[in-house]
């Protein structure tokens, strides 16, 4: 068989890729649209499919638009970075559709598309290694399934002030000669950190033993937006970005959120949606679904804004969090927010939850578990328990769709609501509302 042949793009695939067919075996290749005529180079062959390499595009599909990031398909993080906004969120509907289907059986109504008002410059924050570009210390990101570190001049979906923020932030550190980390040493910038809300950056540093020192302190200081720094000391290999040690540099120990007349007190390792416009929709629309309920659990809980967006409508409203940092804040919070009936705990979701059910009638359980979804023990501490109704916050379809292929063993599901959190990328937020069974 040749490396490189022409196909026609048939369908999207669930990251944002285009598929086509060799023999009827299909082949995925990265930055096609559906009814595309592409050359291509088959770059892997697996028993069941090809993994194939854009070479040019023959005929474009109308749904196309030209990237306007122009290191979109080396950097990886925006895969449809080349797709009109209307069609980016059609692929993202019809992609939960599917997933529903193949996973759950679900083929009922799905709500229309909740979309982004800002699908530019919305992100307030950033996770991006340092590395070399041009010999100088930069921030951006790794090449897609490579090592190949690819500086960032600018990024478009990062809000104006984090962007501008980010930018002045590397300029000091090539004007202080910072080293990109060695791990023979264990010194040297790993990972710059930054979170904005309401105009103000928390910014952390991810670093070997270094010391940071006073006039760089300063220097980043003078950074008008800048309110908060902290550095992270990480020389252990782990998933978790941050490392075992925290120090607070210079600053404000929190950033402070404020949206929906409440505010929002946030730690380095505390987690908040990364669009904040779209979080208060998707925040406002769970209570709006919520029903009636004297109790309310609400685990995976954060800083806990879900809980205080619903404070309203429940008599007591327990979150559990298993990152610490998330819990304090979440307290914090509730005391900011004059929500005594409000309180959270840090532990283990499922077990904490199964500790809660066995002690009182808890109406309604709120989950927005991590991507891999809830874990077969959640799951059974919810089928086993008589929880009455759950409402189910998912980034990712597929987790989401197998997680309720289980629970409607007990649920039946009543509604679906996608909301697009994160434009120009195949990432679909939902919302699914479920209550038990009546026997």
């Amino acid at each position: 068989m040749e490396k490189s042949l022409t196909i026609k793009i048939k369908k999207w695939g669930i990251n944002g890729e285009g598929i086509g067919y060799i023999d009827r075996k299909p082949i995925f290749v990265q930055g096609v649209l559906p009814d595309e005529l592409v050359e291509v180079e088959i770059e892997k062959e697996f028993d069941k499919y090809y993994k194939g390499k854009l070479i040019q595009v023959i005929e474009e599909s109308p749904r196309r638009r030209h990237a306007i990031c122009p290191i979109w398909k080396e950097c990886g993080g925006c895969s449809l970075m080349h797709v009109q906004y209307k069609e980016q969120c059609k692929m993202k509907e019809q992609s939960l559709k599917e997933t529903l289907i193949k996973y759950a059986g679900y083929k009922k109504r799905i709500n229309p598309f909740m979309k982004n008002t800002n699908p530019l410059g919305y992100r307030n924050a950033c996770k991006l290694p340092f590395g070399y570009a041009d010999g100088k210390i930069m921030t951006g990101m790794y090449e897609r399934e490579s090592n190949h570190f690819i500086g960032m001049e600018h990024c478009i979906v990062h809000s104006k002030v984090l962007e501008t923020t980010r930018k002045q932030i590397v300029e000091i550190c090539q004007k202080h000669k910072c080293k990109v980390y060695d791990k023979r040493l264990e010194s040297g910038f790993q990972t710059l950190v930054c979170k904005e809300f309401n105009g103000n950056i928390q910014v952390i540093f991810v670093t070997g033993k270094n010391t940071l020192s006073d006039e760089f302190i300063d220097d980043i200081l003078d950074i008008e937006p800048v309110t908060s720094i902290w550095q992270s000391i990480k020389v252990k290999d782990s998933i978790d970005v941050f490392g075992d040690t925290m120090i607070h540099i210079a600053g404000d120990r929190n950033l402070t959120l404020e949206m929906h007349d409440m505010k929002f007190n946030i730690l380095p390792k505390s987690f908040f949606q990364l669009n904040t416009e779209q979080a208060d929709k998707l925040y406002t629309y769970v209570e709006s679904i919520l029903p009636e309920s004297k109790t309310v659990i609400e685990a995976y809980s954060g800083i806990g804004a879900i809980s205080l967006y619903i404070k309203d409508k429940a008599q007591s409203i327990i979150g559990i969090e298993s990152i610490k940092d998330a819990v304090d804040n979440a307290n914090e919070n509730a005391a900011i927010n004059h929500a005594d009936h409000v309180h959270f705990i840090c532990g283990d979701a499922a077990k904490e939850c199964e500790k809660i059910v066995k002690k009182k009638k808890v109406d309604t359980l709120i989950v927005d578990p991590p991507r891999s979804g809830l874990d077969e023990n959640m799951k059974e501490t919810i089928l086993n328990s008589k929880i009455r109704n759950i409402i189910y916050i998912s980034c990712n379809p597929s987790t989401l769709s197998k997680d309720l292929d289980k629970l409607q063993k007990r649920y039946n599901i009543l509604s679906v609501q996608p909301i697009d959190m994160f434009s120009q990328t195949q990432h679909v937020e939902t919302v699914v509302l479920l209550t038990k069974v009546q026997n």
